[in-house]
């Protein structure tokens, strides 16, 4: 034995002896530049930190595999320059569903707080390259400039070469509309929809960075037993079954709960397993404790933070709840429509053969180094020439807030004069010209926090100001997220990234599943457009770069859960479910209803995507009767849906 080797075992007793310890110690003390007696101390700071009540972390590979990743992380956390209280948290309130249109309904909140507009800042144009930002009040909950990418020669505005634009790279049911058939359809102007929106606008005029504490542990308590209530009429429980899942009994029980990490201190991007998920209870259910889990008893499951779940199982320690049966979140049910409703929508787009197209984008719309809108300007073209769309729906950001140029304050338009002074001007100048050229009858806003054109950077965000961004009646702004119609077809939206946020554990046939199909399916059974809680945060990797920097937290989930309840479906699962992520674009029928992601319209310095969603008229046959009067829209079975480059 070397001297290293004879101070381990000294350090860390006999149960150290072995040469794949002794070797995976003596790595992390040459990694981490430390001696045997430090790394005895930060291993037993794991110990204590990490481990569970009744269960022992012995020394194993393994473990100090865990080691090795904790130490890092106290690195990254000490080397940290931004202090944590600048990381915003956005608060939010209690809902229920209350607005009604055509069988649907939408959650309701208490009375909103007064509104109080941010003033935006006046980008000074420099060209010295300074490193002074712009805009700093707003940069915690914006996305990071994208200044480490360099940009592809030859391009529209720094975008990469745009020969293949308008090539279809997905497509989702061509056998239901023909090719043939969309063609013909590009003859014809687009009609103008029926277009109903189902919620409250001043609902969404809270104020941010408001948060309290009280509000927020209602909603999250008043969620849990609404769940409770949903289950027990669902399968027809006894009440009396219903437990505390924290106190020690032999009896089995049902338990609701939410599933949370095993610690409220766990890293936001950490891998989780089935050793480290809690189920915390409501105060009226459990006295809002948390208790372990034991999923062993189980087969399959998929869990994540944030989901309400529904657990029979018993507690016999006191300290661990063992699952017996996991009882899922039943499905709200599908919209429905009268015969008279059949007529009128397929009169309204000229006939059983019409069709009514909706086009899908979501930002950014420009490249990550250059405020250049000429792809969004071609797009206009292509829409007005070509595709003819009955409605165009864009989601932000419009004017991304972490663009280096924004940031930098080094905007410049050549050929507008004068030159825009604020952020609202850039879009009302820049952006709002090449919107106003589009001629289909409706163009539906729907804002992103990392918007520098809203004054609301929280989730659920109120919408847009049309007139002060220079926008015409034919554009509607949504707040985010939003359920609305379009004739018969009930679409929901939300710009909030749940699909990069949700990080689920899975067991079973969830393994072979489509992750993207997984999450729809978590989305559409928990009611809610964003389930994870808390929010996903995202950082700059500035240590990747510069060794001596630290990451930097640049946006997130942004959620103000006290007003979550705007975030929730109304009393039926939409038609279509539109989901933007940076993530690759895709478009499924999840459990009946249409989810498409739509992709960036750029992709950092490249082109990135649309979608293209065409609806047959609604005929009888298409259509399955579920009353005298009452017929399902079916959507999902006569729609075709393509995914383009932008």
């Amino acid at each position: 034995m070397t001297t290293i080797d004879t101070q381990i075992v000294e350090k860390f007793g006999q149960k150290a002896n072995q040469p794949e310890i002794i070797k995976k110690c003596s790595e992390l003390i040459d990694l981490f530049g430390l001696t045997a007696e430090e790394l005895f101390l930060k291993w037993e700071t794991f110990v204590v930190t990490t481990s569970i009540a009744g269960k022992d972390i012995p020394l194993s590979l393994e473990n100090l595999e865990k080691l090795q990743s904790y130490i890092q992380k106290r690195i990254v956390r000490d080397n940290q320059k931004t202090p944590a209280s600048n990381h915003i948290k956005q608060p939010i309130i209690r809902g229920t569903p209350d607005i009604s249109m055509s069988s649907m309904v939408m959650p309701s909140t208490p009375l909103s707080l007064s509104h109080k507009r941010r003033k935006l800042g006046t980008p000074q144009l420099r060209s010295d390259g300074s490193d002074s930002s712009f805009f700093t009040a707003r940069s915690s909950s914006s996305p990071a400039p994208s200044s480490d990418y360099e940009s592809t020669p030859s391009g529209v505005g720094g975008v990469g070469n745009t020969k293949q634009s308008g090539s279809i790279l997905e497509t989702l049911n061509s056998e239901v509309i023909s090719e043939s058939k969309l063609a013909a359809s590009e003859e014809k102007e687009g009609g103008k929809l029926r277009l109903i929106a189902n919620f409250d606008p001043a609902k969404y005029k809270f104020r941010t960075m408001n948060q309290k504490l009280l509000e927020v542990a209602d909603y999250l308590d008043d969620q849990v037993d609404r769940a409770a209530q949903i289950v027990l009429k669902h399968y027809k429980f006894d009440q009396a079954e219903f437990g505390n899942p924290n106190i020690q009994s032999q009896a089995e029980i049902l338990a609701v709960g939410r599933i949370v990490p095993d610690s409220p201190l766990t890293e936001y991007d950490a891998d989780l397993n089935s050793d480290s998920l809690f189920l915390e209870a409501s105060r009226s259910g459990g006295i809002g404790e948390r208790v372990r889990l034991d999923l062993a008893a189980l087969d399959e499951y998929s869990l994540f933070p944030g989901q309400i779940v529904c657990f029979r199982g018993l507690n016999p320690t006191g300290t661990v709840f063992k699952v017996t049966k996991q009882y899922n979140i039943p499905y709200l049910g599908a919209p429905v429509m009268s015969i008279d409703d059949q007529k009128s929508y397929r009169d309204q787009l000229g006939g059983e053969d019409a069709l009514m197209k909706v086009a899908v984008t979501a930002g950014p719309y420009t490249s990550s180094k250059e405020l250049n809108f000429d792809l969004l300007s071609k797009f206009v073209d292509r829409m007005n020439n070509q595709v003819k769309p009955n409605t165009i729906i864009m989601f932000g950001p419009f004017l991304d807030v972490n663009h280096k140029q924004i940031q930098e304050g080094t905007l410049e338009f050549p050929g507008i004069e004068p030159q825009p002074k604020t952020l609202d001007e850039v879009f009302k100048f820049v952006v709002a010209p090449i919107l106003r050229r589009l001629t289909c009858s409706q163009v539906i806003l729907i804002p992103s926090t990392k918007d520098a054109i809203s004054d609301h950077a929280a989730y659920p965000q109120r919408m847009l100001e049309r007139k002060r961004l220079g926008l015409g009646k034919a554009f509607k702004c949504f707040p985010n997220p939003a359920t609305f119609s379009l004739n018969e077809v009930l679409v929901g939206c939300s710009n909030n990234d749940a699909f990069r946020d949700l990080k689920d554990v899975n067991k079973g046939e969830f393994l072979q599943q489509s992750r993207f199909n997984r999450i729809a399916e978590h989305i559409l059974e928990q009611r809610r457009y964003y389930p994870s809680f808390p929010g996903g945060i995202k950082c700059k990797r500035m240590r990747l770069l510069a060794p001596d920097s630290s990451d930097r937290y640049v946006s997130g989930a942004d959620l103000h859960v006290s007003y979550m309840g705007l975030a929730e479906f109304p009393d039926s699962l939409p038609d279509v479910l539109l989901l933007p992520s940076e993530l690759k674009h895709f478009a499924k029928v999840v459990k009946n209803v249409l989810v498409v992601n739509p992709g960036n319209f750029v992709k950092l310095n490249h082109n990135g995507s649309y979608a293209l969603i065409s609806i047959k008229a609604p005929a009888e046959a298409d259509l399955d009767k579920v009353g005298d009067d009452a017929f399902l829209n079916n959507i999902w079975k006569r729609a075709r849906v393509d995914i383009f480059r932008a």
